[in-house]
């Protein structure tokens, strides 16, 4: 597939979650958002929002996602509940294979919206996405073993566990971990809906 033929939506929605690409709007207030959520994302902060400490920075960081988006290579949707319009965390699509194709997904919530089955609402919406609008035969996601909420994350949405990569990343601290390896084929996505 030729990923430039693929028409990207800039937003799209769950039952109670509305999804949207940033804008240079979004820069002040997502660099609140890091200060306010620091320590709760610290591990599984990006590196390249490690160094961030302006709007500035995010607006540097923002400029090269917007590259890696027209490359078709990273889409960034900011999460805000449907019926507050407040901010609730990032999902994410990225490492695509187009030759497969394939790709990635992941996402945060921010400290406050926890614990309320959004990240398996975003996972799942997010999936489909994936599916339905970039065809896609395969979506992944890579789990840090220790991440308990996201492993739980997976298995609600339906992913397998198709293996353990071990000493795959490093974590904040240095130390080596294994990472989990999830997968969802189409066919599986199709079955979940009833089709």
């Amino acid at each position: 597939m030729n990923p430039k033929l693929l028409d990207i939506p800039i937003h799209y929605s769950s039952e109670r979650l509305l999804y949207r690409s940033y804008t240079p709007e979004d820069f002040e207030f997502y660099y609140q958002m890091l200060k306010d959520n620091w320590d709760h994302l610290y591990e599984f902060m990006p590196t390249d929002l490690m160094p961030v400490k302006s709007k500035e920075d995010v607006a540097l960081v923002f400029q090269k996602h917007q590259k890696q988006w027209d490359a078709k290579k990273l889409f960034l949707y900011g999460i805000s509940e449907k019926a507050t319009k407040v901010y609730a965390g990032e999902t994410y699509l990225a490492n695509p294979d187009w030759d497969v194709p394939r790709i990635e997904i992941g996402y945060f919530m921010v400290k406050d919206h926890t614990g309320k089955g959004f990240a398996t609402e975003a996972a799942k919406a997010t999936t489909g996405l994936a599916f339905e609008k970039l065809h896609v035969s395969r979506v992944e996601m890579e789990i840090k073993v220790d991440n308990l909420a996201s492993i739980r994350v997976a298995e609600k949405c339906g992913f397998t566990l198709e293996g353990r990569l071990r000493n795959r990343e490093r974590k904040k601290s240095g130390e080596l971990i294994d990472t989990f390896l999830f997968g969802m084929l189409l066919s599986e996505w199709k079955k979940s809906l009833g089709d």
